[in-house]
């Protein structure tokens, strides 16, 4: 029985993962996930307590399936504008945006979505803010702003570029940006 009720769970989630990504959090209802999924509402709301709980769920799993790429900034046999490249070139393109944008523009007026987001937000920043600061160490990366607020123009120019990227349907997009921080980083 409970491995039915895990697969239910793990069916409710993909398939909200994917239409909250497609679609977005507010144009797709419980009933039109539990339909795609093929499993009853009963059993989303043995799961799931709302739609809210999902899309928190379907937002953990996303930035769980982000964590290979993060790890990307730590790795200690490359320069630290190499760990960005490399992170950069690993986040592939994707005409549905960014799931953790998407929910930002959408979800922000919800205290518990905006709290969650913002510590993903956080981290993100502070993944950046140390291979960044590897680089200030190293003299690669410009010191002329800490690291910190650095990561924090790169992580939102980051998500402008997916969000026109996004917009102009154009993965041409990602790699014009990846060329420019990748210059406006590095140290002169």
């Amino acid at each position: 029985m409970l491995e039915m009720k895990q697969n239910h769970y793990d069916k409710i989630l993909s398939t909200a993962l994917t239409v909250f990504h497609e679609r977005g959090f507010h144009n797709t209802g419980t009933q039109e996930i539990v339909t795609l999924a093929g499993v009853s509402k009963g059993s989303f709301y043995n799961h799931f307590k709302s739609k809210d709980a999902l899309g928190l769920a379907a937002l953990e799993h996303y930035w769980e399936a982000h964590q290979t790429s993060l790890k990307l900034l730590r790795a200690s046999n490359q320069t630290p504008l190499e760990r960005i490249e490399a992170y950069f070139k690993s986040v592939a393109y994707d005409d549905k945006g960014c799931l953790i944008g998407n929910f930002s523009t959408a979800l922000s007026g919800s205290d518990e979505f905006r709290g969650r987001l913002t510590k993903l937000f956080d981290t993100w920043v502070s993944e950046f803010a140390a291979c960044i600061q590897d680089g200030q160490k190293d003299g690669s990366i410009r010191d002329n702003e800490d690291a910190t607020t650095l990561a924090e123009f790169v992580t939102s120019s980051f998500e402008g570029a997916i969000l026109k990227a996004k917009v102009d349907r154009d993965p041409a997009v990602l790699e014009r940006f990846r060329r420019s921080i990748l210059s406006f980083l590095r140290s002169s």
